[in-house]
């Protein structure tokens, strides 16, 4: 089953499939690869993409169009109440609080969730890429904003469900850029060299974002990340209308603001303008007919006075562009990219259709993520940074509380000026079941708090930790020295799942090669080439196969079959087992004495744990062993 990579756009969206050539974007009805994100209620039918952006003055009250933005916001948040006069929709609160739109549909009033109008988006794209792979589609990667919250990730996850699709990743439209350039480079520095630094730059039509990575071969580190979540092309469009509304009023008497339908078509024609200055910076005419009380209006203008209107725009460029620096510490650059559209090659990386070269991805966390709860030692409320800024994502970390009753943990962004949100809640925790030691004494509570690969923060598991004592009667020291504060709370960093795979292939790649050598070091090198050369020409083939069975039609012949394969196999088979399977010569260990006193391996186990580290490891030992004895606890 195929993957495909969706970019979700405020004003456009695209479709990205794997296929035997690479990624392609697919063309949909209309044979245009950009869609639409417009959606549009009729009396009798329901229009969306392309079809629906032509309602867009026909059917304006009906016709929704920017809606990306109004995910996971509540009907009060100051952002909604900006754009609605603005909007030729209607958005109302729903029962939950939540922003909703309220549309005629089937000659009906009805309101939809945001959650619903992006579901039916996706489930338009979802059928493009069906159309265009002759088969299901239910896995996707889909690219949002940098900056997006955790309510607005959860809200575009929950339209992912009601499209029908399962999500395996929601990727950050920055790094799904880096992603694009790094995979495709050739010259990248070797891992343990200087990773080369470069900076991608993205203007879509609602926001401005910017990122600095870092690029090995294989690998890609995103370092910090800056963004403008006002400034985009939209507000330059604006600039035009505003102008030519105003000079449109002088000229022929015409009050556009007061009626939708022209100051939407006059939108339409100032976007086609603006996008003809950025290739000709002559005078343009800008005519349009009928255009208001049956008056046919023009004007014109040139890309030099276009840009002095535009310099409180052009002046909030730089500012996220050094904030990224800063924030990455980096004085020189190597490359700076400015990127137009995304290519989603994660779509190809997740799907076990197609080997792709191994390629690792570390994102961040945009905003500083923080727990506070009810510290009885303090009577008052205690709190603990848990992911800083730019800290890497994914990422999951163990907190242990000391606790005689169940407890709630309060999550939220702790740098509310940086957000482009105005609530920094992330939600609560609750824990349970948590009961006092049998002697009266606090219980040992771990909870482990995650990051995923969507970006969404969660209390992913707790657990109560029995603490048992010694045979001498005496607790552990790890046990004894919380004891005495039962409100400290450790920290145990526990790295995420590629991390830790690296440090293990770190540790065991020296003793892996040693004992490669040790096992093929008495092969000529002639019959060693020999098997290396058998082994690339059987992988090149089943790659040519498996390129040509995909571009065969579902009905045509097999372009393989089993007999082919199992004949490959056994060739490859006869041909390198007799060499890599020849037996080595056996060598005599020289015989050394041992002097007396001396013994192989532990003396005395108890002897490694005297001192501190040892303790700690015996507690942590019979930490664990009480860990796995335990069940889980619920969360709530």
């Amino acid at each position: 089953m195929s993957v495909v990579g969706i970019d979700l756009g405020f004003q456009s969206c695209y479709v990205a499939v794997a296929r035997a050539g690479g990624i392609e974007t697919v063309a949909n009805e209309y044979s245009d690869r950009s869609t639409p994100a417009c959606i549009s209620f009729g009396p009798k039918n329901r229009s969306i993409g392309a079809a629906a952006k032509s309602q867009v003055i026909s059917n304006a009250k009906n016709t929704l169009q920017g809606f990306k933005r109004f995910h996971g916001r509540a009907y009060t948040d100051p952002f909604v109440q900006a754009e609605k006069p603005g909007l030729a929709y209607d958005v109302v609160e729903l029962p939950t609080g939540s922003a909703g739109i309220r549309v005629m549909y089937l000659e009906e009033e009805k309101n939809f969730t945001m959650e619903q109008v992006t579901g039916m988006l996706l489930t338009k794209l979802k059928e493009t890429a069906e159309s265009a792979l002759k088969k299901p589609v239910v896995d996707c990667v889909i690219a949002v904003p940098c900056f997006f919250t955790d309510a607005e990730r959860r809200s575009v996850m929950d339209a992912t469900q009601i499209a029908g699709l399962n999500c395996l990743r929601l990727i950050n439209e920055t790094t799904a850029v880096a992603l694009a350039y790094g995979i495709y480079k050739q010259d990248l520095p070797a891992p343990e060299e200087k990773p080369r630094i470069v900076v991608f730059v993205d203007m879509g039509h609602s926001a401005y974002q910017v990122s600095v990575c870092a690029f090995n071969k294989g690998k890609l580190k995103v370092l910090a990340t800056a963004f403008d979540p006002v400034v985009g092309g939209r507000k330059f469009d604006d600039v035009l209308v505003n102008y030519f509304c105003e000079e449109f009023g002088k000229k022929y008497k015409l009050d556009i603001k007061s009626k939708i339908r022209p100051l939407l078509r006059l939108a339409q024609e100032c976007e086609k303008l603006k996008k003809l200055m950025s290739a000709n910076a002559s005078e343009l005419p800008l005519n349009i007919e009928c255009f208001m009380n049956d008056i046919d209006v023009s004007g014109s203008m040139n890309r030099g006075h276009f840009e002095e209107m535009c310099e409180s725009l052009l002046t909030r460029v730089e500012p996220p562009l050094r904030s990224v620096l800063e924030q990455a510490s980096k004085s020189s650059l190597s490359f700076l990219l400015i990127s137009q559209w995304l290519s989603l090659l994660q779509c190809a990386i997740l799907s076990p259709a197609f080997k792709v070269r191994e390629f690792s991805i570390t994102d961040l966390i945009p905003y500083p993520i923080s727990l506070k709860w009810n510290s009885p030692a303090e009577e008052g409320l205690s709190d603990c940074e848990v992911f800083p800024k730019n800290h890497a994502a994914p990422f999951s970390k163990v907190l242990t509380f000391y606790r005689k009753e169940p407890f709630t943990l309060d999550a939220y962004y702790s740098a509310p000026k940086e957000l482009p949100y105005p609530d920094p809640s992330l939600g609560q925790f609750h824990v349970q079941k948590v009961v006092p030691q049998a002697d009266a004494s606090s219980s040992k509570v771990k909870v482990k708090v995650r990051v995923n690969v969507h970006g969404i923060f969660s209390v992913s598991s707790a657990s109560l930790v029995e603490v048992h004592k010694t045979e001498d009667g005496e607790e552990p020291m790890e046990t004894d020295q919380a004891g005495k504060d039962e409100e400290k709370m450790q920290v145990d960093q526990e790295d995420t799942k590629s991390e830790e795979n690296q440090s293990a292939q770190a540790e065991n790649k020296p003793n892996s090669e040693e004992m490669e050598e040790e096992v093929y070091d008495h092969l000529d090198a002639a019959d060693m080439e020999k098997v290396e050369k058998c082994t690339n020409e059987a992988m090149e083939w089943m790659n040519n196969k498996m390129n040509l069975q995909m571009k065969q039609n579902l009905t045509a012949e097999p372009v393989v079959k089993t007999k082919d394969i199992q004949a490959k196999t056994k060739d490859l088979t006869s041909t390198c087992n007799p060499i890599v399977c020849k037996p080595k010569p056996k060598v005599e260990p020289p015989k050394e004495e041992q002097p007396a006193g001396e013994q192989n391996g532990p003396v005395d186990s108890n002897v490694n744990s005297t001192g501190p580290q040892g303790a700690e490891q015996s507690a942590d030992t019979a930490s664990s062993d009480a860990e796995k004895k335990l069940p889980e606890m619920d969360i709530e």
